[in-house]
């Protein structure tokens, strides 16, 4: 008797809370979207990591030279079915200039000039006795990371070097011809077969001087005095999707105190519902300030990570971005009902927020219609406005607009929540 008892008291409390939770359709739909939602943003976002030449690499080209060389080495690397290279912007070729605004504004990452003299330095013969050095430059955006960057620059190298052989042979070939002779002394010979392998080999093997050098710069008015470090990149990332956990205890805590009763006693004292709420708020937005504050002073100490040109301009950031989370605290507050939807509700925001802006996959390898998607979150501002300071080298002015965008997500959270707020 005791055996089907317990069994049946275990089927009966798990019936109960079974019908409980179904009698929540809120937390239900929430509870099944929320991986759904995570596995379709995180697998398109890293779908042109996995996807090969379904979405390929985008840069610009600049193609400034005088010769055939840098468009045989460009023909190239369109061979590259993960390559996609850009010689125009809305049906216009492109310049030096145009190719850095682009950058600048964020709409590529990576530009590729090809020198005037480019094909003058492939071609010139073996045997001169000053050689002429050509320098190809990569224009890129500091926030992209050294794994993006060095094998674009890796295979760009390999296809010069493949050219710069292929345009030396004919002239070592008339070089040996003319220069040899039955007729000269040993000696002469010699002399002459060791300079002839040096000739040939030097753009190959790194025994004289390459006719042409790749430089990695970044655009102007980033003032960028050297490549930011993992941390530098990763930091801010990570540190926005932690901050913005402090919805779920700012969201907790007015549920428990709407549970308690406690909002109902306020209702007597002369204080107006954004009043109460601010009041609310301002705690939480206290510890977001202190977990920042936090995270940075350890970044410094251990790992080094410095602060670029304006720590005003960080200050100003950190202000904005959380006063976001806190705004967003009081929006799920509003919102969710019962602990099962903010649990739900919570999870599925921050999950999804912290994905679409770019927290866990860099937004330049997303397709192009995720990122402008991504841009309807203050995590997507609140990372560019940190990269622009610590990674870009840019100042206050600069990051003042998305300060500006992330004060008016603040502003419309708290409103939000203030007009659909209740206090039971």
């Amino acid at each position: 008797m005791k055996g089907p008892s317990m069994l049946n008291q275990i089927c009966a409390l798990t019936i109960k809370d079974l019908r409980i939770f179904v009698k929540d359709p809120a937390a239900l739909i929430l509870t099944f979207l929320q991986p759904l939602m995570f596995i379709l943003i995180m697998s398109y976002a890293l779908s042109g990591l996995y996807g090969g030449g379904d979405r390929p690499i985008r840069f610009l080209i600049v193609n400034q030279d005088q010769g055939r060389q840098a468009a045989a080495v460009i023909k190239d690397m369109q061979t590259i079915k993960s390559f996609a290279l850009e010689t125009t912007w809305k049906d216009a070729p492109l310049s030096r200039q145009s190719a850095e605004r682009l950058i600048i504004e964020g709409k590529r990452n990576l530009a590729v000039i090809f020198p005037a003299d480019f094909s003058a330095a492939l071609e010139q013969g073996p045997g001169m006795q000053e050689r002429r050095t050509a320098k190809v430059i990569v224009i890129a955006d500091p926030a992209l990371s050294s794994q993006f960057v060095d094998p674009i620059m890796g295979t760009l190298n390999g296809f010069i070097e493949r050219r710069s052989f292929m345009a030396m042979v004919p002239k070592g070939i008339d070089y040996l011809y003319e220069a040899s002779s039955p007729v000269k002394p040993r000696n002469d010979r010699d002399a002459f077969k060791a300079q002839a392998e040096r000739a040939m080999e030097g753009g190959l093997s790194g025994k004289e001087n390459k006719p042409v050098t790749l430089e990695q710069v970044s655009p102007p008015g980033m003032h960028v005095e050297k490549r930011p470090n993992a941390f530098q990149q990763n930091v801010p990332g990570y540190t926005i999707y932690g901050i913005f956990w402090i919805v779920s205890l700012l969201a907790g805590s007015v549920l428990r105190e709407k549970r308690e009763g406690t909002f109902r006693r306020l209702l007597i004292a002369p204080m107006g519902r954004a009043v109460m709420l601010i009041g609310k708020l301002l705690p939480f937005y206290m510890i977001n300030l202190m977990q920042l504050i936090f995270i940075f002073a350890l970044s410094k100490l251990l790992f080094g990570m410095t602060f670029g040109h304006s720590v005003a301009g960080v200050v100003a950031v950190s202000l904005a971005v959380s006063a976001c989370a806190t705004g967003l605290g009081i929006f799920v507050a509003a919102v969710a009902r019962t602990e099962a939807q903010l649990g739900g509700l919570t999870v599925l925001l921050l999950l999804g927020l912290s994905a679409l802006g770019g927290c866990f996959v860099p937004r330049f390898v997303m397709p192009s219609w995720l990122k402008a998607v991504g841009l309807a979150t203050p995590h997507a501002w609140a990372l560019d406005a940190y990269q622009d300071l610590l990674v870009r080298g840019y100042g206050f002015a600069e990051v003042l607009p998305k300060v500006g965008v992330l004060a008016a997500f603040a502003v419309l959270f708290f409103v939000i929540g203030v007009w659909r707020f209740r206090f039971e």
